[in-house]
């Protein structure tokens, strides 16, 4: 599949997710038969190298597609953008290993991003223990991953002054999932905790984190902030949605018009609402072309150089925080439009704006980012690979 097929399949099956959207929330999961049907589409195939006749797909079309999807249903955008990691990630281990941990194309990754759990060094590989949170996608996933700080015996390693730590890869079946993921929204993503308990996991199902080196060429798998990179298409996708709804919303009901009793108008004909939608439009715009702008730039610097600038990946980091920021902005410029009738569960309107708020909690999204990002575009050197 190349990524127009891609993208023309995840345009044919938006409708059907957006019409099964309270049927995903109610599961907290993706129902099975979707999920085939997103394999089906090649949703979670968008990173896997031409070197195994996966598309390899630039970062502008990955996000384009993740953007169709949130703007169908977040919880599945968001189970999209996590769980089509896996070519990435298969592109940071051996050829052989790889291939053992991913004889699919459409194989699907999940796992929370923070350094939790333990990694004991044993003969041959790790023994991983622990519970991960928000392992977004795992109901779904073939592999779990998990970010571990490694021990030899009790005694915390350390490379080069710093605390030693490893992304692991294990089959799904060897970890227990906790039905934990029971929030304010984002409910079909199902973002569960999991547990490992001496899990084995051979040395060659592991890299350094976040200092792994890819094992194969193109500019996907240069830079490690790539994973986190096409993130921006969740949230704009979401306030899209939010946008659509109101303007369809405003060409078909009408309201009470206080000016001439007794003459409802209808939506589309009351200041306060045009206002509002301009207002929309100019927040996501605005934000949609500042994110792509920087991933464009981002992308054009790791193929003519092989790593982005700092400058570049300030924009970045920036525009990413920005665009979460925008989502829920504009979903709660919505509900505010709308009015009273938001308010209830039977309102699309009032599920985006949870998911707006709950997704606005991943740390890059949040306030204290900012801080980082601050100091980055001040000279500082990114803490990580990643940023």
């Amino acid at each position: 599949m190349t990524a127009a097929d891609i993208r023309a399949a995840a345009l044919a099956l938006a409708p059907e997710i957006e019409s099964r959207a309270e049927e995903i929330a109610q599961a907290r999961r993706l129902p099975p038969d979707l999920l085939e049907s997103l394999k089906a589409a090649g949703a979670f195939r968008m990173q896997m190298p031409r070197a195994w006749g996966g598309p390899e797909m630039t970062l502008r079309e990955q996000t384009e597609v993740i953007e169709i999807y949130a703007r169908a249903d977040p919880s599945v955008g968001w189970c999209v953008m996590i769980g089509a990691d896996s070519g990435f990630f298969a592109s940071y281990l051996e050829e052989g290993a790889a291939r053992k941990l991913f004889p699919d194309l459409d194989h699907s990754i999940a796992g929370g991003g923070s350094p939790i759990g333990r990694a004991v060094r044993t003969a041959g590989g790790y023994l991983i223990s622990g519970r991960m949170p928000f392992a977004s996608n795992i109901n779904n996933a073939e592999i779990v991953t998990a970010i571990c700080p490694v021990y030899e015996g009790e005694e915390l390693a350390v490379v080069d002054g710093r605390p030693e730590a490893v992304m692991c890869f294990m089959g799904r079946d060897a970890v227990e999932i906790v039905d934990s993921w029971h929030t304010l929204g984002l409910a079909g993503s199902g973002s569960n905790d999991y547990i490992a308990t001496d899990v084995f996991v051979p040395e060659d199902h592991v890299f350094p984190f976040p200092y792994g080196r890819p094992t194969r060429p193109g500019p996907l798998y240069a830079w490690m902030g790539m994973i986190q990179a096409n993130m921006h298409g969740v949230p704009l996708g979401l306030a899209r949605r939010s946008i659509d709804i109101v303007k369809k919303r405003a060409g078909e009901k009408r309201e009470p018009n206080a000016t001439r009793m007794g003459e409802p108008l209808l939506m589309k004909e009351i200041p306060r609402v045009r206002t509002n939608i301009a207002r929309a439009e100019i927040l996501l715009g605005a934000t949609r072309a500042y994110s792509y702008e920087a991933m464009d730039r981002v992308w054009d610097e790791i193929c003519r150089d092989g790593s982005p600038t700092l400058e570049s990946r300030v924009a970045l980091a920036a525009s990413r925080h920005l665009a979460f920021r925008t989502g829920r902005e504009v979903a709660a410029l919505m509900v505010d439009t709308v009015g009273a009738s938001a308010i209830y569960r039977t309102s699309p309107l009032e599920s985006l704006l949870r998911d707006a708020i709950t997704m606005g909690q991943h740390w890059t999204a949040q306030e204290r980012t900012l801080d980082t990002i601050g100091a980055m575009a001040l000279g500082d050197e990114p803490p990580m690979p990643g940023l």
